[in-house]
């Protein structure tokens, strides 16, 4: 495991179990409110999470704040966590090549 990739995990372990110390607002979560599955609500992400399954669920998330700002800093880590282990979206990907090829995501030639 790369050093930054642990350190990352390390962070998110104890940012992830500060949240559920404290309370997590899952009515809050847009997402959750439409799937209405445990999984989906941002206190099932954050145990998800503690058991290092960050592929499962973690694009899930739209990075709103809603759930609190330790949190989603905790789901943006799980995400440089998939990255840095070439786990990313194909989206993601898309568009770094776009944005590399051309000057934007949309890889539209100007």
């Amino acid at each position: 495991m790369k050093t930054e990739e642990y350190n990352l995990k390390q962070e998110i372990k104890e940012e992830v179990a500060n949240a559920l110390r404290n309370g997590i607002d899952n009515e809050g979560c847009a997402v959750f409110r439409v799937m209405r599955k445990e999984h989906y609500s941002p206190k099932g992400k954050a145990i998800i999470l503690n058991n290092d399954f960050y592929e499962k669920i973690i694009y899930k998330c739209n990075l709103c704040r809603a759930c609190g700002d330790d949190l989603c800093a905790s789901f943006q880590k799980a995400r440089r966590v998939l990255v840095l282990k070439d786990k990313e979206m194909n989206a993601n990907r898309e568009m770094i090549d776009n944005l590399k090829r051309t000057g934007n995501i949309y890889g539209i030639q100007e």
